[in-house]
């Protein structure tokens, strides 16, 4: 019994891992959208905007998952998941802090998830 439970939890653990994995934003590339003005100011013009015109298919994945994100402080994330919101965090907050100001406005109004996750974030450098 306590075998068969044993192994069922562990099918259900590689479950979880191979679909986590097979993320479809995995193969977006972070560093082309953050070297690219024009491209990373459409992203964030599609996470501002409250319809989806003028979102491509990635944008509007990433804009689906910004409010678990933001309300978890990226505690589901995977490794490499983290390490791409610290890599797109720390690049707008230090270089369109204008537009930081919007998006934290539109997605943690409240102030209640900055205040809660601030110091976590800061120490992956990223500065709220």
């Amino acid at each position: 019994m306590a075998r068969n439970l044993i192994l069922c939890c562990c099918l259900v653990a590689v479950v979880a891992v191979s679909v986590k994995a097979d993320d479809k934003l995995d193969k977006v590339n972070v560093d082309e959208i953050l070297n690219n003005d024009r491209l990373l100011k459409s992203y964030i013009q599609c996470m501002l905007d409250a319809d989806d015109g003028k979102c491509t298919t990635e944008s509007k994945e990433i804009k689906s998952r910004v409010p678990k994100v933001v309300s978890t402080g990226c505690n589901d994330c995977t490794p490499s998941q983290l390490e791409r919101a610290i890599k797109v965090l720390k690049h707008i907050t230090e270089r369109y802090p204008a537009e930081w100001t919007k998006l934290k406005a539109k997605y943690d109004p409240t102030g209640e998830y900055t205040k809660k996750y601030a110091e976590a974030w800061k120490q992956h450098g990223v500065n709220f």
